[in-house]
């Protein structure tokens, strides 16, 4: 699905379920109406998901969705190359 534009309630849902709103880690680099640091937050939460999946695989509990681990990497290093993004994120506070 390409997504251009997003309202609050699919950023919010985006941030609890990335694959459930976006196809791919590529098309959240891809829409316009996200701040850098909110792709990168929603990369960041798609990247838990992937772990998190592959553990389970590895655990004989497959959800039978293939990782998503290489392609949200490759998102987040077309957002940030230097990785400076990434570093400030770290900073960033958990709660708000």
């Amino acid at each position: 699905m390409k997504v251009a534009s997003l309202g609050a309630a699919e950023i919010e849902q985006a941030l609890v379920s990335p694959s459930s709103v976006f196809d791919a880690p590529s098309e959240i680099v891809e829409t316009p109406s996200l701040a850098k640091l909110m792709k990168i937050e929603i990369l960041k939460r798609w990247e838990l998901d992937a772990r998190a999946l592959m553990r389970a695989t590895e655990e004989n509990m497959a959800g039978g969705e293939p990782s998503q681990i290489e392609a949200v990497n490759d998102a987040l290093a077309r957002l940030d190359p230097e990785g400076k993004a990434l570093e400030d994120f770290a900073k960033a506070p958990t709660k708000l």
